[in-house]
């Protein structure tokens, strides 16, 4: 499956008015029901029991507008849910659990009981509220996830301004609101000074997530607020005009958004569309690390959603594709052997090049096969390597995907040159990897 990237294009001239809007965003109350067909079957819109989890319904920011007034422009009645980190659309329709993986359901919705105790801990048929509820119950986890393949606490990050703060800022002057925040808090003394600004892993506000189950309805969003005319997933970077000291305009980055259609991408099956969660959202996740200024490595972030998206189930993949390409054309379940064989063959894409690509479409099939044995090796390292590298190259000025800062970035943490942390990895390779 293709999913194309077009986060570098300039952002739809309307998000001028965002700082228009900013204060009704502000508001966290839940919506107003008609009628008992309308209550979440998993919380029952229950406010007291969603504020003790950190979470509502909405009505709240998402994209350039309030999710009301998207509703509003496009017809559309949708779920709605906000987490501690993340903001949901979803329009995805019921979907049965098939008798064989019914064990496999089972805990994770006893888990969800433990919440919301009206759950039913074995259903077999998850409504939309139910698949709503537990697709933000894996998107934390995946941010959970994220914490701690970087090493850090979620405590850190809470010395940050908080949203409020950024409200504040995008609507006046917005140095000078973040400096007075500054002043009357410590940050954390690891955090850099000017990266790392808010409290999502460095980004200002919520992670955003939509998930639709018909192609019209993310297509007629993509057109409607992103200009874009194809109903294919997309990640994307919401931005706010700002204006700087010297009364020019600047824009900046708000939060980093990832959308998806179901049917567009034929995803039949749950965990298809949890794979495709897992993928998008860990990629936006590092994109996002230390506040979202430049894209990480090519390599370092397709392998990293490789490897995300594979620790849940290897039956489906994903593949991002640049603009204007169709991606790899081929695709297999069993990684470890194929790389095995490019090894052994010397049939590997040279490192030295593969720190050079700037591009999704520079990737073949074998280059992602590499990509995502090149972050498992990385990970084999332990003591945490894997995220000092990350933490490294996310907090460079110049840009984490410069080769030189990768370079730096290996030598300075595994004590390698890019042609030593290439013979280190083949020969862990054919060590641990199985011939099939």
């Amino acid at each position: 499956m293709k999913f194309f990237d077009y986060r570098f294009l300039p952002p739809p001239t309307f998000l001028v008015l965002v700082a228009l809007f900013l204060g009704p965003w502000m508001c966290q109350e839940a919506v107003a029901q008609k009628g008992k067909k309308n209550l979440c079957t998993v919380c029952q819109h229950d406010q007291k029991l969603l504020e003790k989890w950190g979470m509502n319904h909405g009505p709240f920011i998402f994209g350039p507008k309030q999710s009301t007034e998207i509703e509003e422009d496009l017809a559309w009645k949708g779920l709605w849910l906000e987490t501690p980190h993340f903001r949901i659309g979803f329009s995805l329709k019921k979907w049965k659990i098939p008798n064989a993986e019914r064990k496999i359901y089972w805990p994770e919705l006893l888990k969800l009981k433990e919440k919301f105790p009206k759950v039913k801990g074995k259903i077999n048929t998850l409504d939309s509220w139910h698949r709503l509820h537990l697709f933000a119950e894996r998107s934390e986890a995946i941010y959970e996830e994220f914490l701690s393949h970087v090493g850090r606490t979620q405590k850190e990050f809470d010395t940050l301004p908080p949203e409020s703060v950024f409200y504040d800022a995008f609507g006046g002057d917005f140095q000078a609101v973040l400096q007075e925040y500054d002043l009357a808090h410590q940050r954390d003394t690891c955090l850099p000074r000017f990266l790392g600004v808010g409290r999502y892993l460095g980004q200002p506000m919520k992670f955003e997530v939509l998930l639709t189950q018909t192609e019209s309805l993310l297509g007629e969003y993509k057109r409607s607020y992103l200009g874009i005319t194809q109903p294919r997933a997309q990640k994307w970077n919401n931005k706010v005009e700002t204006i700087n000291v010297a009364g020019e305009t600047v824009l900046r980055t708000r939060a980093l958004w990832f959308g998806i259609s179901a049917d567009a991408e034929k995803i039949k099956h749950d965990q298809h569309m949890h794979n495709a969660l897992r993928h998008n959202i860990a990629m936006n996740l590092m994109d996002g690390y230390m506040l979202y200024l430049f894209e990480m490595p090519v390599w370092l972030s397709e392998g990293y959603a490789h490897y995300m998206r594979r620790l849940n189930t290897k039956d489906w993949n994903f593949y991002d594709a640049g603009e204007g390409s169709s991606g790899p054309q081929k695709d297999a379940k069993k990684w470890a052997p194929l790389v095995r064989k490019l090894v052994k063959q010397k049939k590997t894409p040279s490192f030295a090049k593969f720190i050079r690509l700037n591009d999704y479409v520079d990737l073949d099939f074998n280059g992602h096969l590499c990509a995502w044995s090149w972050v498992d090796f990385l990970f084999a390292q332990g003591d945490g390597q894997f995220g000092k590298f990350l933490t490294q190259l996310a907090v460079q000025p110049a840009g984490a995907g410069a080769a030189e800062t990768q370079r730096d970035a290996f030598r300075d943490i595994f004590g390698w040159t890019i042609k030593a942390a290439e013979e280190n990895w083949q020969t862990w390779v054919m060590k641990n990897y199985p011939t099939q």
